[in-house]
């Protein structure tokens, strides 16, 4: 099944003015490579929804002070809005000298969720509370104890097949009060890599094996081939008792390793179809024969890869299949 990407939704004024400062800051910070340690430069300091509500309450406090010639309420004015300033110089020193150690981001199939794994580190004698980490809101949060590393999940969905390039997200914290927010955007490079969505009625596996594994071979096995005369150094685990029982002679069974078929995945048995219902077809044949641990090839129009198992020969697979003519 080929997963259609949805329509964007229509960007607000707030969104594009934000898009517009954080393309101003890319360019002039350009991309960043882990590992790197988060400076002064890097972090801005606003105040939230909830202190900028804060803020106005202290305005119209302090005309009513004035009003009314309250020297009580002057000073809890200025008292509160000392604190409120302090909590930007902690605000901002709970998310400067954080360190991001590095980026991975593991192969999904088309229609699932990338994941892109953030690693962190604190390397200060502080502890750091409430860092979050989001593309637009946040989608995890951390506390980090003294000289400690912890790790972001950071969620895409996908919409079609190949590279995804890692968006730009940022380190935010809101700690102490919530007044003010630090933040700083990351513009990493880092993709994932989107395998085609598999058919979910794909045909079955194809029999055009050549048999390249050759015929059953003999010794050390899961399955019986036959019963021989027992020889000194065999196994009392492969000795046959009832067969020794009725022949007054000990015999031990003889195993064998059966001959594995090998499948050909081959491009042009799907003749009539389009592109990417094919390369759907495909995905789930090798899924299929790397379940049934059987030995493959894949045969495309650009590429062949020869025949093969296990989890290298399935990821290389679908890696031809998911950057096909792009």
């Amino acid at each position: 099944m080929v997963t259609v990407a949805t329509p964007p939704a229509p960007r607000s004024f707030v969104s594009s003015i934000s898009d517009r400062i954080k393309q101003r800051v890319h360019k002039k910070r350009g991309p960043m490579t882990p590992p790197f340690e988060l400076a002064y430069r890097q972090i801005f300091v606003l105040p939230t929804k909830f202190g900028w509500g804060f803020g106005f309450m202290l305005i119209f406090m302090a005309l009513g002070g004035l009003n009314f010639n309250n020297n009580m309420a002057l000073i809890l004015v200025f008292l509160l809005a000392t604190i409120a300033q302090l909590t930007t110089l902690i605000a901002y020193r709970n998310l400067s000298g954080l360190k991001v150690d590095s980026i991975h981001a593991e192969p999904v199939f088309c229609g699932e969720y990338a994941h892109f794994r953030v690693f962190a580190s604190n390397g200060n004698e502080r502890q750091r509370f409430a860092i979050q980490a989001g593309f637009r809101q946040a989608q995890d949060c951390k506390n980090f104890k003294l000289n400690s590393y912890d790790s972001f999940l950071l969620q895409r969905p996908t919409y079609k097949r190949g590279w995804l390039e890692m968006p730009s997200f940022r380190l935010e914290t809101r700690f102490p009060l919530g007044l003010f927010k630090a933040w700083s955007w990351i513009f990493p490079q880092t993709r994932c890599l989107v395998y085609p969505a598999p058919a979910r009625k794909a045909p079955p596996l194809p029999k055009t094996g050549h048999g390249h594994s050759g015929p059953a071979r003999r010794g050390d096995g899961d399955e019986v081939h036959g019963l021989r005369k027992y020889q000194p150094g065999d196994s009392r685990q492969r000795v046959a008792w009832r067969a020794s029982a009725r022949h007054d002679e000990l015999y031990s069974m003889e195993m064998e390793t059966p001959r594995e078929d090998a499948c050909e995945l081959d491009w042009d048995l799907l003749r009539g179809s389009e592109v990417e219902k094919r390369l759907s077809i495909l995905t789930a044949w090798v899924i299929a024969a790397d379940h049934k641990q059987l030995s493959y090839s894949l045969i495309l129009p650009d590429s062949a890869i020869p025949v093969g198992k296990g989890d290298s020969h399935r990821s290389r697979c679908l890696e031809a299949l998911a950057l096909y003519l792009l």
